[in-house]
């Protein structure tokens, strides 16, 4: 599961070339759906997958790898003074609700040594995105993955793909950030899901 698949790939636009002006509209039919998630599911993975924080950790600044999901958490992490490794974005919050100009500006800022763009719809995982997330994993350069639809499953993609020790966080609505420190458990325990999302 954690390797690189065949099939539509990640556009990459070029270092400091993504500002998120191609996101509004309605998403294009994603191809190549690889996880999808159940309507069962959906209570489970709401739920925090981790410990729930309402600033970010003074300790990111040593870490090797950190790994934020959300544009939000993704702003908050670099306003702490440290730049995530790898970070997932598409522009909005809350599903439709827009950033501000400024907002927009500053996220496209952050990670400009290398910018992909794919395509993902809701409640899925695509190809693109997998592939992407693939082939950030254990590299040094700062790589911004810019979604145009949604990245609410990116976090599982995420803890099945990068290195343990990476420190990854992600957004909780209306309670925090949530931090995680991925390690064989969490590993698993995404696997576990992702078994369960697997389109035939």
């Amino acid at each position: 599961m954690a390797g690189v698949h065949r099939g539509a790939r990640p556009r990459e636009v070029g270092a400091g070339k993504g500002d998120g002006n191609s996101h509004s509209g309605a998403l294009r039919p994603a191809r190549a759906v690889m996880y999808r998630m159940l309507p069962a599911m959906s209570a489970e993975l709401s739920q925090p997958l981790g410990q729930v924080l309402k600033t970010v950790p003074v300790s990111l600044r040593d870490s090797q790898c950190v790994v934020t999901i959300g544009d939000r958490t993704t702003l908050a992490v670099a306003k702490s003074g440290c730049e995530p490794h790898l970070a997932i974005v598409d522009f909005k919050t809350h599903r439709h609700q827009q950033l501000s100009a400024d907002e927009r500006q500053a996220l496209a800022r952050i990670c400009t040594d290398r910018v992909l763009r794919v395509r993902n719809p809701a409640g899925g995982i695509t190809r693109e995105l997998w592939d992407a997330v693939a082939s950030t994993a254990g590299q040094r350069t700062r790589t911004r993955i810019e979604v145009d639809g949604e990245e609410d499953l990116a976090t599982l993609a995420v803890l099945a793909l990068c290195p343990d020790d990476s420190q990854v966080l992600y957004g909780q609505p209306g309670e925090g950030l949530v931090h995680l420190s991925l390690g064989p458990e969490l590993r698993q325990r995404a696997r576990t899901f992702l078994d369960r999302m697997k389109e035939n």
